[in-house]
C-alpha cells in the first residue's frame, strides 16, 4: 500500500493541475484491489485461511503433521476445497490415525500410481511429503476443471470404493467442525 502512494506520490509531484480528488481515487481504487486480493488468497466461502489451517491441523496426524495451513493454502491456489482435499488425503492414508507405509516411505497422500515406482509396486514416489500433497491437489484440480466437484462426482473417477464419496463427505464433516 505504502508502495502505491510513493510511487502515485511521485508520478504526480512532477505533474500541476493534479486534483486531490483524482488521487484519492487512485488511492481508494488500491486498496480496494489489495483487499479482493487478499481475500481470494486467504478466504474459502468466508473463513480465514488460519482458521481453515487449525481446524485441518486437528486432524492431521504422523507425517501429515502441522501440514495445514500448507494444504489449504496449494488448494486455493489451485481453486479446489482445502476441505475436500484434505479428506480425501485421510481416506488415502489413514493419516487421522497414523500414516500408511506409502505416506511415511513414499511421501504418496493421494493413494497415486504411476512413475517413479515405490519399490515394487506400482504406487507413485514422490522426493517430499509436499511434493506429494502438491501432485494430489493437482490431481483433483483437473477433476474440478472438468466440472466435477463433489465427492459423487468425483469418486467413481478417483476409486474403485463405492462407499469412497460417503467416506470422505464424513472426513469433510469433521474437518469443517474443527
Amino acid at each position: 500500500m505504502l508502495k502505491v502512494i510513493i510511487i502515485l506520490f511521485g508520478f504526480f509531484n512532477n505533474k500541476e493541475n493534479i486534483s486531490y480528488e483524482f488521487i484519492n481515487s487512485q488511492i481508494n481504487e488500491s486498496i480496494i484491489n489489495f483487499k479482493k486480493e487478499y481475500k481470494e488468497y486467504n478466504y474459502f466461502e468466508d473463513e480465514h485461511i488460519d482458521e481453515i489451517s487449525k481446524k485441518l491441523n486437528k486432524y492431521l496426524n504422523s507425517t501429515l503433521e502441522d501440514k495445514g495451513e500448507f494444504i489449504a493454502r496449494y488448494a486455493l491456489d489451485k481453486n479446489v476445497d482445502p476441505y475436500l482435499v484434505t479428506a480425501v488425503m485421510l481416506q488415502e492414508t489413514g493419516c487421522y490415525w497414523t500414516c500408511s507405509k506409502l505416506v511415511r516411505s513414499c511421501n504418496n497422500v493421494g493413494g497415486n500410481k504411476g512413475k517413479p515406482s515405490c519399490g515394487s509396486g506400482s504406487y507413485r514416489k514422490f522426493d517430499s511429503i509436499e511434493e506429494g500433497i502438491k501432485f494430489a491437489i493437482d490431481k483433483l484440480a483437473r477433476y474440478y476443471n472438468n466440472g466435477l466437484t463433489t465427492t459423487k462426482q468425483i469418486g467413481p473417477k478417483y476409486a474403485e470404493d463405492p462407499k469412497w464419496p460417503e467416506r470422505v463427505n464424513n472426513y469433510i464433516n469433521k474437518l469443517k467442525r474443527g
